[in-house]
């Protein structure tokens, strides 16, 4: 697969809602349907809505599932140095699959590098890599021997010994109430990256005609911020130069792993079958259009990045827009972004 990722530079910390919990969490990462929108949103802003739903009538949905998008969206992913993440695919270490008092550390791991990941989805070995030395960031990040060193010598943090690539926490906020001026003290989540580090976004592109309407776009969220706490300054980063990357092809491989979240058009359903592993999330939350706001989106269920699923005969794309229009919005569809970005599986797992 020959894709492009654009590293995005933080200019400010980050704050990306978790379902079911208030401001005072955040998570890691920018989900793909959140980036989509955001991309949407900015690109009627520069424009106007005939040229967004000129982009959006090329996607895949439930009533045109053979459309050929434009481009497919991973999440935003994180990255120190020249080490890029990617989701660790939701299968148990190779090699350690019958290793329970290994369990706990390996359920940890939310992320591993570039290097691993391929070796892990080409059947290749993994073992090598895996000591606790290149478990970083709390064992939630694994690294190659050779990775750990270069990232020790740019991420070193004195307080902790340890290497830091970046840290998630909160800080006090204050709200007045604007008829008492009453106030009240709140948290507010935020990641924040090392310098050198941040987030990442890769593209596969199916039509290159779109790549200056993005870049262009991705320059104006850039100042604009994503994710929450948008007026307290949060989510501003500067785009820098793309990355040509080149990951394991689908091809006929006969699971692939998903590196953004997908929600599966009718007939698709036949991507968990045997041999798959993945996590569903409801995905739910306020529409923000100019035509309106505060009007709650219906919610869908979405497969996760990292899932591992089944591929289909002479299926290309997975996944497709959602329909999750308000039933009292009359003005425009509303759409959730729930294409996968599939990179090829070919390990085949140790049976019992």
């Amino acid at each position: 697969m020959q894709a492009t990722a654009y590293p995005l530079q933080p200019r400010a910390a980050f704050h990306f809602g978790v379902r079911g919990v208030g401001v005072e969490a955040t998570a890691l990462t920018a989900r793909s349907d959140t980036l989509f929108s955001a991309f949407c949103i900015t690109l009627r802003e520069l424009h106007n809505e005939a040229e967004l739903e000129r982009f959006l009538e090329q996607f895949p949905t439930r009533d045109a599932p053979a459309r050929n998008p434009p481009l497919l969206l991973s999440a935003g992913l994180p990255y120190a140095g020249a080490v890029r993440f990617y989701p660790r695919p939701l299968l148990p270490v190779p090699g350690l699959e019958k290793e329970p008092a290994l369990q706990k550390e390996q359920k940890k791991i939310a992320f591993v590098s570039e290097t691993i990941l391929r070796a892990w989805v080409a059947g290749e070995d993994v073992l090598q890599h895996f000591d606790a030395a290149n478990l970083l960031q709390g064992g939630r990040v694994w690294v190659t021997t050779e990775e750990r060193t270069a990232l020790a010598g740019q991420f070193f943090d004195d307080k902790t010994g340890g290497v830091r690539l970046w840290s998630i926490g909160d800080v006090p906020r204050v709200t007045v109430d604007r008829i008492s001026s009453a106030s009240s003290v709140y948290q507010a989540g935020q990641v924040r990256f090392a310098p050198g580090a941040g987030l990442y976004v890769l593209v596969e592109w199916r039509d290159d005609t779109w790549q200056e309407r993005f870049w262009e776009v991705l320059r104006a969220l850039g100042d604009a911020g994503i994710g929450g706490e948008r007026s307290s300054g949060y989510g501003l980063f500067t785009p820098l130069e793309p990355q040509s990357v080149d990951l394991p092809d689908v091809g006929d491989a006969p699971r692939w792993a998903t590196l953004a979240s997908c929600w599966p058009l009718p007939g698709q359903q036949a991507i968990t079958g045997p041999g798959a592993a993945y996590e569903l999330v409801v995905r739910r939350g306020w529409m923000d259009s100019p035509d309106g706001r505060n009007l709650r989106r219906k919610s869908v269920r979405m497969l996760e990045p990292g899932s591992v699923l089944c591929s289909l005969p002479q299926q290309a794309v997975y996944g497709g827009l959602a329909d999750v229009t308000p039933d009292v919005f009359r003005t425009h569809t509303v759409w959730r972004y729930g294409l996968a970005l599939p990179v090829g599986y070919r390990r085949e797992e140790e049976r019992p």
